[in-house]
């Protein structure tokens, strides 16, 4: 089970020309550098459990929690996650434990990261490297360090995940509802994922009668649902889809991610809003 690309979606950005967005409108630069400005640095941490489970899956029940650290710097963004799942299972429980840091420029063409994914205590994969793309729209190249004298090629048009989530900003305060692109998350050595994103028409404004969310009162929201397909497969289905509230500030509540023969469903209950540093 890919867990440790449940929460790569957060924050893009890229450089100073018009370029395609894939299925969806063009995006100006400018348009999307004024959204990174606005992201906000926060904390929050999230619980897990089952949102649907097929009575024949050999899980019998999901949960854990999230912790996230995203930091709004000068310089760039740097997204800080640990991830704990634990999963009952006809063999007895299986403990995930993956941490993700990583920092991606605010041009959107470098992406640093460090991924540590440990089963019952045994290390599962560690990923050490940096991707970067040649110009906004182009190629790009993951250079890793662990594993050792690996390379892997990235496609035309290729964004990093706080590029993503800017372009779904720009998308849905167009009211345009439709995204596809190509996304490389520092979680795999031999693959990226082709992304279709749908958005929804946008949502009443926060209201922060929600405790949790009295940080987000007066914000602008949207539904997204993502649908993943890996790189390596020839695939008419997705590997899995993500559905989700998410506030133009790049927070995001009320997730579900659906496998297939289950869902997981990913509450927000504690969020810390952090002042950005002067620049």
């Amino acid at each position: 089970m890919p867990v440790f690309r449940l929460f790569l979606w957060l924050l893009l950005l890229t450089s100073m020309s018009v370029v395609p967005a894939g299925a969806g409108r063009a995006v100006d630069i400018a348009e999307l550098r004024a959204i990174g400005r606005e992201l906000l640095s926060h904390r929050a941490f999230y619980t897990l459990s089952v949102s649907r489970m097929d009575p024949r899956n050999y899980r019998h029940g999901i949960s854990g929690g999230l912790k996230l650290d995203f930091v709004n710097a000068c310089d760039g963004y740097a997204l800080n996650q640990r991830f704990l799942i634990e999963t009952t299972t006809d063999d007895g429980p299986i403990l995930n434990d993956m941490t993700l840091n990583s920092w991606e420029s605010q041009d959107g063409q470098r992406f640093r990261f460090r991924l540590k994914d440990e089963v019952n205590g045994d290390l599962d994969q560690e990923l050490d490297g940096e991707a970067t793309v040649s110009e906004p729209g182009g190629e790009g190249i993951v250079r890793f360090t662990l594993p050792p004298d690996t390379e892997l090629a990235l496609p035309r048009n290729v964004v990093f995940p706080t590029e993503h989530t800017i372009r779904l900003l720009a998308m849905a305060r167009a009211g345009t509802n439709w995204l596809q692109l190509p996304v490389y998350d520092g979680s795999s050595a031999d693959s990226y994922a082709d992304i279709g994103a749908f958005i929804s028409a946008e949502l009443p404004v926060e209201t922060g009668e929600k405790e949790v969310l009295a940080p987000l009162k007066g914000q602008r929201s949207w539904r997204v649902r993502l649908a993943y397909f890996t790189s390596e497969k020839m695939q008419d289905t997705p590997d899995y889809e993500i559905g989700y509230r998410l506030y133009e500030s790049g927070i995001v509540d009320d997730v579900v991610f659906d496998y297939g023969d289950y869902a997981i469903r990913a509450t927000l209950r504690q969020l810390d809003v952090k002042p950005r540093d002067a620049c």
